[in-house]
């Protein structure tokens, strides 16, 4: 289950990490045609969801499975993990925003057009990107308490019992 896990979380990460820094780039590009200080606001908190997965490749690189995560690494895992666990309001923001988008694109266009999933595709990203937000918090808190419990279980030879 490890190994299956750790690949899910490698493919999350890779679209999650696609997802954020196109999301990024698109909020930059509002700014400079006009949409105002928010498009700034966005772009960064992007940045900060684009940060995370790759706060992840690295951990699961650099530390996985034994080595202790410390000094200055240690400092900055803690920072990133604290700003995106407080960023998943901005995400449930933005599922709740895409969804009444959606709802009223649909009654301003009738009913003779139906419910089309074009208008809901907004929606789905944005809840995609909130499950793989989840997902991937959750991933570095099971690879942070894997690699400290194998860092503080590990014996020297001097302290195995002969059998």
């Amino acid at each position: 289950m490890t190994k299956f896990w750790l690949i899910m979380l490698r493919i999350i990460c890779i679209i999650q990490a696609l997802v954020a820094v196109f999301l990024c780039f698109a909020s930059l590009f509002g700014l400079f045609t006009g949409e105002g200080f928010m498009s700034l606001l966005q772009a960064i908190a992007y940045g900060f969801i684009a940060a995370l997965p790759i706060l992840a490749f690295t951990t699961y690189n650099n530390y996985y499975p034994d080595k202790l995560i410390e000094g200055s690494q240690k400092r900055y895992f803690n920072r990133i993990f604290l700003i995106n666990f407080l960023l998943i309001a901005f995400l449930f923001g933005f599922v709740f925003r895409d969804y009444k988008d959606a709802v009223q694109i649909t009654k301003l266009l009738g009913k003779e057009s139906g419910p089309s999933l074009i208008f809901f595709l907004p929606f789905i990203i944005s809840c995609c990107l909130l499950l793989f937000h989840f997902s991937i918090l959750y991933g570095l808190y099971w690879m942070r308490r894997h690699i400290n419990n194998n860092a503080n279980d590990r014996q020297f030879d001097f302290e195995e019992e002969n059998v």
